[in-house]
């Protein structure tokens, strides 16, 4: 229940945050001027935010993507652990007529996986699509003279992990490359399944 403030005007009644003075003599009761009322009041909710707030909020951890050299060893590893072998990187046009570079292909099978860095992205610009969310559908795009690689686009901006820098441990290193592993292993399942060259 909200507590009502009363003014003293002389009269005998009297607020929650009227004083009285220690040797009145009889001579009345005095009040908490509006300064020190105000002063007052402020500490009171201070100290009822204090008592009711929460833990501090903290900033999230930063984070790093893996680099590339580091990628390309953790597909290289996905591809042996779905039955296939890495084939050395090469570079290829996309239909859409801009070079891109395969950093991991599979051996005897025209398709191919890109680790897309941030450098890349910028250079390819439009003629790849925008990179996906990690709970949406991979990219692949064509290249070739009549688009008969299949190349399955992952984004680094997707496989972050923490540098350590904040208080705990959010996202490791080994959720980051078991993420990478996962997508490169969903896509060689998908391209088997769909015959790709």
């Amino acid at each position: 229940m909200r507590r009502q403030l009363q003014h003293w005007w002389g009269g005998r009644v009297r607020g929650p945050l009227e004083i009285r003075r220690a040797n009145s003599g009889g001579c009345g009761h005095g009040v908490l001027s509006r300064a020190a009322a105000a002063a007052a009041a402020a500490l009171v909710l201070g100290a009822a935010l204090a008592a009711c707030g929460g833990p501090e909020v903290r900033a999230p951890n930063p984070t790093r993507a893996l680099d590339e050299r580091r990628a390309v060893e953790v597909i290289r590893r996905a591809i042996i652990q779905e039955g296939g072998q890495p084939a050395a990187g090469r570079d290829v046009q996309l239909v859409a007529g801009k070079p891109i570079h395969i950093d991991v292909g599979v051996r005897g099978h025209e398709y191919g996986v890109v680790y897309v860095t941030d450098e890349d992205a910028a250079a390819l610009g439009s003629a790849i699509p925008p990179a996906n969310r990690q709970d949406e559908r991979l990219r692949l795009v064509r290249a070739g003279a009549e688009g008969e690689v299949r190349v399955v686009l992952l984004y680094m901006g997707n496989y972050r992990y923490d540098d350590l820098a904040g208080e705990s441990h959010e996202q490791t290193t080994i959720t980051a490359e078991r993420l990478l592993t996962r997508d490169v292993q969903d896509f060689i399942t998908h391209a088997r399944t769909q015959k790709f060259k």
